[in-house]
């Protein structure tokens, strides 16, 4: 049975509810990065790093697996280790992604290696691949993702780990 609800939804009413809860996710973390964000873009001892992939690999074959996943990805990293950012993508079957996130970056001295963990909502797994992550209701699900990167001048390059699936390489632009 169909129905047409107040959010304009003429689908069966599970659809209508995770469309809302979808909704309501994406209006919270919108107002808390723009509300944080301001007060942060004054800031002058942080950077903002812009980044792509260059490379992924998966540890297990899977035909559907695509051999690039394309990425663009912002970040804001304060000088006191703590980060924010935001990263469109296509997920290993091509379905379009985004992950929103906050996160700590530890410095390895004078060095330029530093290891980074974040951790944030991820939209995106949807259909036949909604069990490919874990704990994913309506296409959202955490994502919590473990770097080792080394930065030399503005040039950021990181190895992501996806735990037991896979690893990407970014390499990113920093600026002030």
């Amino acid at each position: 049975m169909n129905i047409t609800n107040r959010i304009g939804c003429k689908r069966a009413m599970p659809v209508c509810r995770v469309a809302r809860a979808r909704n309501l996710a994406v209006g919270v973390t919108q107002f808390l990065l723009s509300t944080a964000g301001y007060a942060e873009a004054l800031r002058s001892d942080a950077e903002w790093v812009v980044a792509t992939n260059l490379y992924n690999v998966h540890y297990h074959y899977d035909s559907a697996h695509l051999r690039y996943s394309p990425l663009i990805g912002v970040e804001r990293r304060r000088d006191d280790g703590w980060l924010y950012g935001g990263t469109l993508f296509r997920n290993s079957f091509g379905q379009f992604c985004q992950l929103v996130y906050g996160g700590y970056l530890w410095n390895l001295g004078d060095t330029g290696i530093y290891g980074k963990l974040i951790g944030g909502v991820m939209h995106g797994y949807r259909g036949e691949y909604r069990n490919k992550v874990p704990l994913n209701y309506g296409g959202f699900s955490p994502g919590v993702l473990p770097s080792l990167g080394y930065r030399y001048g503005p040039v950021r390059i990181e190895t992501q780990f996806f735990w037991t699936n896979g690893l990407m390489i970014t390499g990113g632009w920093a600026f002030r």
